[in-house]
Formats: structure tokens, C-alpha cells, sequence
């Protein structure tokens, strides 16, 4: 649970395209602590809008109204009614069978807050101060009160609402937690507002105070005015789908998918391999390397490949020099470098390995570049995402005290003529011999790629000329042997009836 989330409720607004009328408002209400019942409801356990189970779901469209047992309680009395709306709710009640429920409405008949409007903003749309520090005056009556001040729906009806609220439609989604005695009369009333959604008929948005959210994620907590927790939490949902426009913006959706897919066609061809070829992709990324003597690292990489594969990439390189991160005891050097590449080869062969050796170089502010240690990897072309740790070792001249004295001011020496010495070790050379220091850190990724035909397959022209050509040529091979079989077979009959003539004559 984001506690974040749940004390700090942020606002949303939702553009929207067609009508308002089709929305539906989703409150989800469940109990911190369990199955437990709302306080002071035990008595309208019965009733089917009462927590009966651990999660309550509410759905309402725009402007619905639902009822609390307080207001059936007021305007099921004709005589409490006064407005034209108490009026409308009194009939409502009559002839309908409304039910109490625990999570109830304010719609904007009700004129239950303040609108959007009723806070003025400057051109710049900032609140402006010398504004609001003069709705803190007292000594002004209660008409401007109405006009200006977040108090002003104290004053409000139906006869003095202000004419610039024309724009704007306002519902309040409820909670009444309020305590009742066992007649259902009103004890203490208290109700907690979950959700306000305003509506802007002008510009046709809505805003949602506050936004819509996940239950299970980011849920809000209740809290009455004074921020005291009821040990409920509660989530908002808002279904657009069945608003007018909706077969609108599918056949937009739908002409926006074809336009992709025809430019797309063009911009990404799949190019696939050759017949009797196959084809690796590499990716191998040098991590981080561990364990060196000296900063300011660097690596060097070569690559050998067998000679029965052809390759696409650079097989020799080096990365960006790398400072010492963490302490003088565990230092490490991160690198990032990837190296792609792009092998083919004959696919009736066997995949032999590759042969990648590392170089670690340190730098130095005179200049001078000293090998601090070599690594091998013998690189299998299994398909697969890999993670290694090499260890490097550093050649040595057997007179230590005269390396030492090398290595210090001229950066040392290079020992190792050829690298293939670190694949097969029985070509070391006995003159200098190998210290174990360091580690890399490296990853990588191979995927494989093989055309292999359908039995019902047939060839299609390649763009290359040559290609072109060659399945021309073989076209007309073939329909020549056709030809000489078939003139083979008609003449056939005619040379040996010819050789019959001649032996009777």
C-alpha cells in the first residue's frame, strides 16, 4: 500500500470528445482491518446496500442520484420539502422503492460546494494574492460573500445561483458515517466526501478531485474533515467506453493502424538469410571490471573467427577509459561497451567457437599505459543470454625487481608476442610467468537465424541483379531438357521404323 498515495490525493482532468451523460463513476470501498461492518450501521445490516461482504462496489452514471438514510429520512416528509428539487426527490421517493445506502450522491442540484469558478484567477492563471487577501475581509455583507467566497454556498439557491456557474455541472460521490438511533433519527451527521467531479459544459472536460487510482496499488485512505482515519480505504474508477463517440474513434483507431502498417512496410523489411546459409547475431557487453592495481582503466578486445564464417562487425577495439568507483578495499571500473556482431556461415556445418581476448590497459598522467592483466573466452555459439566473471592474469619477468623497475618507469614491457599463448598455455614461454589479479564482468545474448523453405515453396525474384539472372538462366535450363526429352521421345519411333525400311530393301 503507497501510503504517499494515500495522504496526498492529486486531481485529474479528461478531455472529452462526446457527451458526458453516458460516464460511469466506479468507487470501490474496502476495510483496512478485515470484514467489518461501517460504525454506527449495525441496525441497516438487512438492507442489500450495506457492506456484506469484504469489497463494496458503487457504480453510478453522471448525474444519478442516491439516497442516505438521512435524506430519505428528511424528504420522505412532504413537509420538509420546500425547492422544486426537495420537491422532485419526495416524489422520486414515493414512487419508487429507493433503498438507504452507506455511499449516496450530491448532484448538482444540490449545490453541495463551491464550482471551479468560484475562485478567480489573473491572466497568467496564477492565483493572484491582493484577490484572495480580500475575500479575509469581514466587514462585508453577505451578498458579496455569495458573489466571491468559498462560504458563499451557505447563501446559495436556486434563485441567487450566479450566472457565470452556467458552465459548469458539479457530483459528489459520499460516504455517510454518520450516527442514527434506533429509530434511524439522526444523532450526529457526518459525511465524507470520496470523489467531486466537475464538469465544464464549454470546453467539455471533466475534473476529477481526486484522480482515478488502483485499489490494490495506490488506494486512498478515508479520513473525516479533521483527519481522522475510519480505517477504510477506497479506489475511483471512470468508464469512458460506452460514450457516443466511441465508434468514432475506432474507425480513427482503425484508419491510424492501416497508415502505420503501410509506412512500416516499407521501413522494416525482413531480409532473410540465404538458403544454405545460417546466421548468429552477438551482442556482448563488457560490464564492469574488479580487483586492479592502477586507475583509469581501459580494455582492449580481438576477436578470431574460424575461417569457415564470414563476419559483419569490428572484431578489434577498445572502450572509453573508466575511473574507481567505491572504496580503496573494493574498487570497480564500469564500462558499458557492447560489441555487436553478425556472423554466417554454411548451415550444414557445425557452429565452431570463437576466440575473444581481453586487454586491461591502465593510463596515467605521464603517458605511460601498463597492461594490467589478460583474459580468454572461448565463445560457444549456443543460443541463450549468458553472464560471466573472467579472471585476468598478468605476465611477469621471471627477475622481479627488474620488471618492477620496468613496469614503474616505462609502463614495462610486452611479453606476450601472441595472444593464442592464453588459449593454449602449453606455448608459454618460460621466461616470464603469470600473476593471477582482477576480474571482468561481461554479458551476452545470441540469437540464430535459419531459412528453411515450406514443402510447398517457391523462390521469389531477390532484388540482386545477379539473382535475377541466375533464376533466369535456370528457368530456361529447365524447359530446354523438357524440350530435348520430349523431341527425344517423338523421334524415338521414326528412326526405327527407318531402320526396318532399309533391311527389307
Amino acid at each position: 500500500m503507497n501510503d504517499f498515495s494515500r495522504q496526498n490525493k492529486i486531481t485529474g482532468v479528461y478531455w472529452l470528445k462526446g457527451s458526458v451523460e453516458n460516464i460511469k463513476i466506479r468507487v470501490k470501498l474496502k476495510p483496512i482491518d478485515g470484514l467489518i461492518s461501517l460504525p454506527k450501521l449495525e441496525e441497516f445490516t438487512s438492507t442489500p446496500n450495506m457492506i456484506r461482504s469484504e469489497i463494496q462496489e458503487h457504480t453510478f452514471i453522471w448525474q444519478e442520484k442516491s439516497f442516505c438514510i438521512r435524506e430519505l429520512q428528511q424528504y420522505a416528509n412532504v413537509h420538509n420539502c420546500i425547492t422544486d428539487t426537495e420537491l422532485t426527490y419526495h416524489n422520486m421517493i414515493t414512487n419508487s422503492n429507493y433503498e438507504p445506502s452507506n455511499v449516496f450522491t450530491y448532484i448538482h442540484d444540490d449545490y453541495h460546494l463551491p464550482l471551479p469558478n468560484n475562485v478567480k484567477t489573473n491572466k497568467s492563471g496564477i492565483f493572484d494574492l491582493s484577490f484572495c487577501m480580500s475575500m479575509l475581509k469581514l466587514n462585508e455583507n453577505a451578498r458579496s460573500i455569495q458573489q466571491s467566497s468559498s462560504m458563499g454556498h451557505l447563501f446559495r439557491s436556486e434563485e441567487n445561483v450566479d450566472c457565470d456557474e452556467e458552465q459548469w455541472a458539479a457530483m459528489h460521490v459520499m460516504l455517510d458515517n454518520s450516527e442514527y438511533n434506533g429509530d434511524s433519527q439522526l444523532l450526529l451527521k457526518q459525511e465524507i466526501t470520496l470523489v467531486s467531479i466537475y464538469h465544464n459544459k464549454i470546453n467539455n472536460y471533466l475534473i476529477m478531485s481526486p484522480d482515478v487510482n488502483d485499489l490494490e496499488g495506490n488506494s486512498y485512505a478515508v479520513d473525516t474533515a479533521l483527519g481522522v482515519p475510519l480505517g477504510y480505504e477506497y479506489s475511483i474508477e471512470v468508464d469512458f467506453e460506452e460514450m457516443g463517440n466511441s465508434e468514432e474513434l475506432t474507425t480513427l483507431l482503425r484508419k491510424l493502424l492501416k497508415r502505420w502498417e503501410k509506412k512500416q512496410k516499407y521501413l522494416m523489411t525482413f531480409s532473410m538469410p540465404p538458403l544454405d546459409k545460417k546466421q548468429y547475431c552477438i551482442s556482448l557487453d563488457i560490464l564492469s571490471a574488479t580487483d586492479f592495481d592502477m586507475d583509469d582503466l581501459y580494455i582492449e578486445y580481438n576477436i578470431k573467427i574460424p575461417e569457415t564464417m564470414s563476419c559483419n562487425g569490428d572484431l578489434h577495439g577498445r572502450t572509453h577509459t573508466s575511473k574507481a568507483l567505491g572504496t580503496h578495499n573494493t574498487q570497480e571500473w564500469n564500462f558499458g561497451y557492447i560489441i555487436e556482431l553478425d556472423l554466417e556461415m554454411p548451415v550444414d556445418l557445425d557452429p565452431p567457437s570463437l576466440q575473444i581476448f581481453f586487454e586491461v590497459i591502465s593510463t596515467d598522467w605521464w603517458g605511460r599505459h601498463r597492461t594490467e592483466g589478460y583474459s580468454y573466452l572461448p565463445l560457444t555459439l549456443d543460443i541463450g543470454c549468458y553472464r560471466k566473471q573472467l579472471t585476468c592474469s598478468r605476465p611477469e619477468e621471471s627477475d622481479r625487481v627488474q620488471g618492477e623497475s620496468r613496469r614503474f618507469f616505462v609502463g614495462g614491457c610486452h611479453l606476450i608476442k601472441d595472444l593464442e599463448v592464453l588459449a593454449q598455455p602449453q606455448l608459454q614461454d618460460t621466461k616470464f610467468v603469470f600473476t593471477t589479479i582482477g576480474t571482468l564482468s561481461i554479458q551476452w545474448n545470441i540469437i540464430s537465424q535459419t531459412h528453411i523453405p515450406r514443402a510447398d515453396y517457391t523462390p521469389l525474384p531477390s532484388t540482386s541483379t545477379a539473382s535475377a539472372v541466375l533464376l533466369g538462366a535456370e528457368a530456361v535450363l529447365r524447359q530446354y531438357r523438357k524440350a530435348r526429352a520430349r523431341l527425344a521421345a517423338a523421334t524415338k519411333d521414326l528412326t526405327g521404323s527407318r531402320k526396318d525400311g532399309d533391311g527389307d530393301g
